[in-house]
């Protein structure tokens, strides 16, 4: 057909209104000649490409294609040729360059050209497009849903409005079960209490059927196994744009570790709470901005109260620094320190003023409480009440400030020894007699001054005290000081122990009697010259007496033979009398004379006192019956034994009874009597008559005291010779009043000490061969 074909056919119709419908049709209508070249377009067709008609006809339909689509247009002829209609989409290039998608259907005419339909499908393909990215869209949603689902660490159940339900492994796995999807089932749930949910309360039914929300609440759920696990469930209602319900997300999570953990935390509170309040100390704690924010019970007890104080209010709590009495500032608190600068402080010692007024002293540490990342969250101080024990300390400083300064005084030196034996305090008196001290015991030198025989290192008194605990009195050394001087000294030494008995520590003290010693050298000098001479003048005296006394006697005994013998007898008797009143004046007189020389004049032995006692009741038993007085005695047997000079004490025992019987009326008593008491045994000597007066107790143990002035009988040396005796033993004597009785006479001698004891036991001890 020719260019104008077209035209010619559209002309052929039988009336204009097929002609205008073909002209105005909304398609594309396009016709090609055999060789594809354009021969018409209707007005559809020419919007489409954005041409003028005149500018498509007449060209190729090559020149309008994609070149992908122009490589298969001669397959598209081929089609075509075989008969019918082919329809296909195509890519036209339009005018202003851009591509438009058209859906052509196109076939042969009867002579050969190409006759095609073409409608713009680029909507059509936009919408395509969006639904196919949309439907990807959701797909991708789909199975980023499911694997979030999948992965989620708790439960999710997805329902259909029917109830139908999908879920996801977790679920399974809560379940203990798998669960097929789409298929309703009855999970047994219950109350946290044990009561089973019934069905209205069930997350279904409450969602589904009446659009409820649930947001964390408590159920339990049983597994088929019959084991129950706490569960916390959440759950909505999804609504459609008009608002109604068309299925429901349930969320299910297995909340058994967080209850165990809750319950663990709890524990761990009651723990702590009971701890904080139980603590002895106070604590205090404070958040990060430093307010305190908890006082325990200790605290307030220290300081009477409790104040909830921010940081710069700190310095309601008054306190000053012990050691230099500055106040303390709100910032210079350790917990203030802790918080703003992160300081960890131990043991300040701070003085405090508490609520009430009153003043405590405390020990205060704190440190900052440090946050997980870093930082600090708050901070925690503690503080220990120890005003009891600084006072003591203090007291204890004083005390030992008030005895350094006794001890540095004393006139005797004084050795302080620890467990080990080293010198851990000496005075300047020690100082003094050593002439500078060693390290040790050991290296000192001495000499025992009864033996002469050198002191071992292991005989020290203060080594003996540490190593077996013994107490030593009165030692008497020779010793060699540090300079090569040599001088005498007087040791004691004990041992110090805790109150566990343990020894501790020794105390050892010395006094330099070194001239003292030489002064009593000389008198014993002296002493032994005197005696010599009270020898010799004793016995002078005593052998003419004991003449005229023997001779008196011979007289009176044969003057009662003689007739008118009478006045000679009595003269005699007389004179016995008169020699043995001398014979006595003389004893007394050497008594007097030798009582100076104390106890060094004494030989004494381990005596038991009940014997002392019998011995003196059996030598004045005859004397006091020819004077028709009464002796009474009263001395159990199990007294005990006593360091003395039996003869000595038994002078003692017969001058006291010697001045009761004189001063007791016939027919009268005396009374004998010996008892333990805590210092040793105490004896007494008591007779009937007229009570002495308070003056006459007082003055009857002076030098020629005599009771009566007009009684004569005797010197008044008696109670004089007995004092100096007793006193010479370490012991003591004196009268008192006693009912119905004259005068009793007391005096006490000291029990022999075991460290005695066993020293006269081993001097009695028979000398091994050997």
């Amino acid at each position: 057909m020719a260019a104008g074909g077209m035209e010619e056919v559209a002309a052929g119709l039988s009336d204009g209104a097929l002609r205008s419908l073909v002209q105005n049709a909304p398609d594309g209508i396009f016709v090609a000649d055999r060789e594809g070249r354009f021969t018409y377009v209707n007005d559809a067709g020419c919007r489409m490409l954005g041409y003028a008609r005149t500018e498509i006809t007449g060209r190729n339909i090559a020149d309008f294609l994609a070149p992908d689509d122009a490589r298969r247009l001669d397959e598209a002829r081929r089609r075509l040729a075989s008969g019918g209609t082919q329809s296909g989409e195509w890519s036209l290039r339009r005018k202003d360059g851009s591509w438009l998608q058209v859906e052509v259907s196109a076939n042969l005419l009867p002579d050969g050209q190409w006759h095609g339909f073409g409608r713009d499908i680029s909507r059509r393909k936009t919408l395509e497009a969006e639904r196919n990215s949309l439907f990807e869209s959701v797909q991708q949603k789909n199975r980023w849903l499911q694997t979030v689902m999948d992965t989620l660490p708790m439960g999710l159940l997805l329902y259909d409005a029917e109830g139908a339900r999908s879920s996801n492994r977790y679920t399974q796995e809560l379940a203990g079960m798998g669960l097929a999807p789409d298929v309703p089932v009855s999970y047994p749930i219950m109350y946290p209490d044990g009561r089973p949910v019934p069905k209205e309360g069930r997350v279904s039914s409450r969602v589904l059927r009446r659009g409820e929300t649930m947001l964390g609440e408590e159920y339990l759920l049983q597994k088929p196994d019959g084991s129950t696990i706490p569960i916390l469930v959440s759950a909505a209602p999804i609504r459609d744009e008009n608002g109604v319900v068309i299925g429901a997300v349930g969320v299910f999570q297995d909340i058994s570790e967080r209850m165990r953990l809750e319950q663990a935390v709890r524990d761990n509170e009651r723990l702590l709470k009971a701890v904080f309040e139980l603590l002895p100390v106070g604590v205090w704690i404070a958040n990060r901005a430093g307010r305190v924010i908890r006082i325990n019970p200790a605290a307030e007890r220290i300081w009477h109260g409790a104040r909830y104080v921010g940081l710069s209010e700190y310095d309601q709590y008054r306190g000053w620094w012990a050691d230099s009495g500055e106040p303390i500032a709100a910032q210079d608190w350790a917990l203030a320190r802790a918080i703003t600068r992160g300081e960890t402080s131990t043991g300040d010692t701070v003085r405090i003023q508490c609520f009430d007024g009153s003043f405590k002293t405390i020990i205060n540490s704190a440190a900052p409480i440090p946050e997980e990342h870093g930082g600090i969250g708050g901070g925690v101080t503690v503080s220990e009440d120890i005003t009891a024990l600084y006072e003591t300390q203090r007291q204890l400083r004083a005390n030992e400030r008030l005895f350094r300064a006794v001890i540095d005084l004393l006139p005797v030196g004084v050795w302080i020894a620890d467990k080990d034996g080293r010198i851990t305090m000496q005075n300047a008196a020690g100082r003094r007699i050593w002439e500078e001290t060693p390290e040790r015991t050991g290296k000192y030198k001495g000499w025992w001054v009864d033996t002469g025989r050198p002191v071992a290192p292991d005989e020290w008194a203060l080594t003996r005290a540490l190593h077996k605990g013994r107490t030593s009195v009165g030692e008497l050394l020779h010793i060699q000081c540090f300079d090569g001087s040599s001088k005498t000294i007087i040791n004691w030494a004990a041992p110090i122990r805790n109150e566990a008995g343990e020894i501790t520590g020794a105390v050892g003290v010395n006094e330099d009697i070194t001239a003292l010693y030489h002064t009593q050298e000389q008198l014993r000098a002296a002493v032994r010259e005197r005696e010599e001479i009270l020898a010799v003048v004793t016995h002078d005296l005593r052998n003419p007496l004991s003449g005229l006394m023997l001779a008196a006697m011979t007289l009176e005994r044969k003057a009662g033979r003689l007739p008118g013998g009478q006045d000679l007898g009595s003269a005699a008797g007389m004179i016995v009398e008169n020699a043995r009143s001398m014979s006595a004046l003389v004893d007394d007189l050497l008594a007097v004379a030798t009582a100076p020389s104390g106890r060094s004049m004494l030989q004494v032995a381990p005596v038991r006192a009940a014997d002392l006692v019998a011995r003196a009741a059996r030598a004045a038993q005859p004397l006091f019956a020819r004077a028709d007085v009464g002796l009474e005695v009263r001395a159990p047997d199990e007294l005990p034994t006593v360091q003395v000079d039996a003869n000595r004490i038994l002078r003692v025992l017969a001058n006291l009874l010697d001045n009761a019987m004189k001063f007791t009326e016939r027919g009268g008593a005396t009374l004998l009597e010996a008892q333990p008491v805590s210092a040793g045994v105490r004896f007494s000597v008591a007779n009937s008559g007229a009570a002495l007066s308070e003056e006459e107790l007082a003055d009857m143990f002076q030098p020629f005291w005599q009771a009566a002035r007009r009684d004569r009988r005797g010197a008044g040396l008696g109670l004089a010779i007995c004092r100096s005796i007793i006193e010479a033993h370490g012991g003591s004597i004196w009268a008192e009043p006693a009912d119905g009785m004259r005068v009793r006479v007391f005096f006490v001698l000291p029990r022999m000490q075991p460290q005695q004891a066993e020293d006269a036991r081993q001097d009695t001890q028979p000398p091994r061969n050997g």
